[in-house]
């Protein structure tokens, strides 16, 4: 009985900032379907107090003022299926749908595996190739974060005391992409490596080009070098240059051996997942403006 926690249920933001300064071994609680489990089973012993998010106005896909709006508390279906999200970001699409089975994604929120900060975290990748922001509320009040700079390690983040995901901001594009990662079994998995591809159309014929790697460092990283290489030339980008980018983003790749891989086995599946993923944008000739 010792992993017993009480639960809240705040009417506002504000009431769950307050719950969670005043009672520190409190965490705030969407869908739950990593953190109930990783509590049952006694891995979290100094929580003892969740902040239900789960009635709070944090479950809308919209668009403001050039940008697309993600609450924190969408699930996954609701993020894969909303028709903004399929007309906009397909490589977000992908991710949300590498998200677990059916029915975890049906539970899983968008702020749940962003705020878990796991470098093998499945939509972190592709929100950080769509340079997404995060929108936080706490007791100071509002403030916006590049997603990109969110993370300060492994389970870490730049969150105060009292902080809340309140949303994803996605500028308001029109965009090429893919999601790609390599796992030990489709349902559940989680990365061994993983690669978001975003770009979208820009002056001259050419594509602004985002890439993002997952489970290779201890955070989600950009491959600034490729992006940049990539950026440069015409589009489509000629066979070589296409493996010069690909060598980039092999060198990018800081990753570990650890149970699940061995590092340079790891390092050398980026370059696959990325020649995988750019083929595939090429080949869907999307009209990304």
């Amino acid at each position: 009985m010792d992993n017993l926690a009480r639960v809240h249920f705040p009417s506002s933001l504000r009431e769950a900032a307050d719950l969670l300064v005043a009672r520190p071994g409190a965490r705030p609680l969407a869908g739950g379907t990593d953190l109930l489990v990783r509590h049952r089973n006694g891995q979290l012993p100094d929580v003892t107090d969740f902040v239900d998010l789960s009635g709070l106005d944090l479950q809308k896909i919209t668009a403001e003022d050039g940008r697309v709006v993600i609450g924190s508390g969408c699930t996954m279906t609701a993020v894969a299926t909303h028709p903004l999200i399929r007309e906009r970001f397909p490589a977000l699409v992908q991710g949300a749908l590498q998200v677990g089975a059916f029915q975890i994604r049906n539970a899983a929120t968008l702020g749940g595996n962003v705020g878990n900060a796991s470098p093998a975290g499945d939509t972190i990748p592709c929100l950080i190739s769509l340079e997404a922001e995060v929108r936080l509320f706490g007791p100071a009040g509002r403030r916006a974060v590049p997603l990109a700079d969110f993370f300060t390690g492994p389970g870490r983040t730049v969150l105060q005391p009292g902080e809340l995901i309140e949303a994803f901001a996605l500028p308001d594009r029109r965009t090429a992409g893919a999601f790609l990662k390599l796992g030990e079994r489709r349902a559940h998995a989680i990365s061994k490596v993983s690669l978001a591809l975003s770009c979208w159309e820009i002056a001259g014929g050419r594509r602004e080009v985002r890439l993002a790697l997952g489970a290779v460092a201890p955070t989600v990283i950009r491959c600034r070098k490729a992006e940049e290489l990539l950026s440069a030339a015409p589009w489509p980008p000629s066979a070589e240059l296409a493996d010069k980018a690909r060598r980039l983003v092999t060198e990018a790749a800081r990753p570990i051996d650890d149970l699940r891989s061995a590092k340079e086995y790891r390092r050398q599946m980026t370059g696959v997942l990325f020649a995988k993923a750019l083929e595939q944008v090429i080949g869907r000739g999307a009209s990304a403006r």
